[in-house]
């Protein structure tokens, strides 16, 4: 079963790249994209329990990756973040 990750990402570049690469080699499926810590902090709180995995760069266009950790400390045990 495929992991429901989010990615946050402001580079398209990278986003067109990223998101191949793990669903081959991490066996994860993207469920949401954000390129903005504002952006992305809204999608964490929309899906709610729905992801198990957040990909998180460190240096966005709007706010920072830490931003976007932060807001979801309180994650369930089931559900991890990465930071690149």
């Amino acid at each position: 079963m495929p992991l429901s990750t989010v990615l946050v990402e402001d580079s398209i570049t990278i986003r067109e790249n990223l998101i191949p690469a793990l669903e081959e080699l991490a066996d994860a499926e993207v469920v949401g994209v954000a390129e903005t810590a504002t952006e992305a902090v809204a999608l964490l709180e929309d899906l709610g329990d729905a992801w198990q995995l957040a990909v998180v760069d460190l240096f966005l266009r709007e706010g920072s990756g830490l931003t976007v950790l932060r807001a979801g400390q309180d994650r369930r045990p089931h559900m991890y973040s990465a930071l690149i």
